[in-house]
């Protein structure tokens, strides 16, 4: 039975990787070489596994085909995309080449949120949220170098000695010039230079990340660009969110925090229905703060009424928080603003601040409610469903397009920010969040 898992009336699932990288962890997720995709001048003869294959494709392109946001496919002839990976799927040989061919069919559509492939490899692709075992450490490509971001106070990393700032070589002895060439060869939509960002990065993070008790090998590059090579060994990350019969478990983080001049400080990993009363809770308490700063820079997304609940805190009155285009109408959402907090409020976004995270600030800049601060985001603006293939894989599938309450589709686009700020490792090296920075600045500025 194919069964569908609506966890709101749509769904902003984590899915990133899901598009980028689910058929490609298996043992040559290494190699710097493309795969060429099999082009067969003849349909073979079926065999048992061909037709259940060819079952599974038929699954998901019809799932398509009747739910897509747009009837017209963006001018994409669907029955076109039929008849081409029909003899494609045929001539698969095994599960790994039917979910390539699967894909590769999928992202002719060209839009975020699309993807198929079995569930063992989903905590893999969005370490930041499934992967249950963590090292301590955030990482971005700041000028082609995987930079150490961010240690966590107390985390094996920090015990280790690594700093924000220092440069990894290398993880698990591949040179992270290889990792990086390696998905470059499967990046999925949205194709711009933020996505692409926003996917590499990732492939890093999946290693990082994974298996508590397990060390991870790590060269890097020091303050003086001396050479290290440390074994971080990873930690059970404690907090676990439902994520419903389907999806794997969630590993939440939350903080909230006053920074030195005063100005509130919030940062969470996901938009997650768990995290609600903490958001109510520490925007409450911060309520005489000169400021507050959400920092989403790295954040996936996740659950679209937990967007809006957070945004509450900050509105007043009923609002229109955006639209979802869906394929016989438009859906409004509208939302109860609680005004807890009426002050100054920056929101912080990057290259991997995706889906949930656009849905937020979009709202808040759209609204005037909000000033955004960093980098791009990648434009990973749809909403989807999950369902389950015959064969036990997933399938995940647009069937909405958001709309942001002054009419703007930023799928493909992401939000630009109000003030744009990149990070650099001299900065990192001397203990400065650029961007962390520039929040503060504005809202002291604001206060004067």
């Amino acid at each position: 039975m194919i069964k569908t898992y609506r966890f709101t009336l749509l769904v902003f699932i984590l899915i990133l990787g899901i598009l980028a990288g689910v058929i490609f962890l298996t043992s040559d997720i290494f190699s710097t070489e493309a795969t060429p995709t099999p082009v067969p001048t003849l349909i073979p003869t079926p065999t048992a596994g061909n037709r259940e294959y060819l079952q599974v494709f038929e699954v998901v392109w019809s799932t398509v085909n009747e739910t897509y946001f747009d009837p017209d496919f963006g001018g994409l002839d669907w029955d076109a995309v039929h008849a081409e990976y029909e003899p494609l799927v045929m001539a698969a040989t095994d599960a790994d080449t039917l979910y390539q061919v699967l894909n590769q069919m999928l992202w002719e559509l060209n839009v975020s949120h699309v993807g198929v492939g079995p569930v063992t490899v989903w905590p893999s692709v969005e370490p930041v949220v499934w992967e249950n075992g963590e090292t301590g450490i955030d990482v971005r490509l700041l000028d082609g170098q995987a930079v150490i971001t961010r240690v966590e106070a107390g985390s094996p990393a920090e015990q280790a000695g690594l700093r924000p700032g220092f440069i990894i070589q290398s993880i698990e002895t591949t040179p992270v010039e290889q990792l990086l060439a390696a998905a470059q060869e499967h990046l999925a939509p949205p194709y711009n230079d933020q996505s692409r960002t926003d996917q590499l990065t990732r492939s890093l993070l999946r290693l990082i990340y994974g298996d508590p008790g397990a060390c991870v090998p790590l060269a890097y590059l020091d303050e003086k660009d001396e050479l290290h090579e440390e074994c971080i060994q990873r930690i059970q990350r404690p907090r676990q969110g439902e994520m419903g019969d389907v999806m794997p478990p969630a590993y939440l983080e939350f903080e909230s925090l006053r920074l030195e001049s005063g100005i509130g400080y919030i940062r969470f990993n996901t938009f997650h229905p768990d995290l609600i009363p903490d958001m109510v809770a520490a925007v409450a308490a911060l309520q005489d703060a000169p400021g507050i700063i959400i920092d989403l820079r790295g954040n996936p997304g996740g659950d679209p009424t937990t967007c809006e609940a957070l945004a509450a805190q900050f509105l007043d009155g009923e609002t229109l928080f955006g639209s979802f285009k869906v394929r016989s109408e438009i859906i409004e959402r509208s939302l109860i603003g609680e005004n807890v907090y009426p002050g100054p409020l920056v929101i912080l976004i990057d290259a991997l601040s995706f889906s949930g995270s656009e849905y937020l600030s979009s709202g808040m800049q759209a609204l005037g409610r909000g000033v955004i601060i960093g980098e791009r985001s990648p434009g990973g603006l749809t909403a989807m469903n999950v369902i389950d293939l015959p064969n036990g894989a997933i399938l995940g599938f647009p069937v909405a397009q958001l709309i942001t309450p002054d009419g703007q589709v930023l799928e493909g686009y992401g939000v630009i920010p109000d003030i744009t700020v990149n990070l650099e490792r001299s900065q990192l090296l001397a203990g400065i969040d650029a961007q962390l920075q520039a929040a503060i600045n504005y809202i002291l500025g604001a206060e004067r």
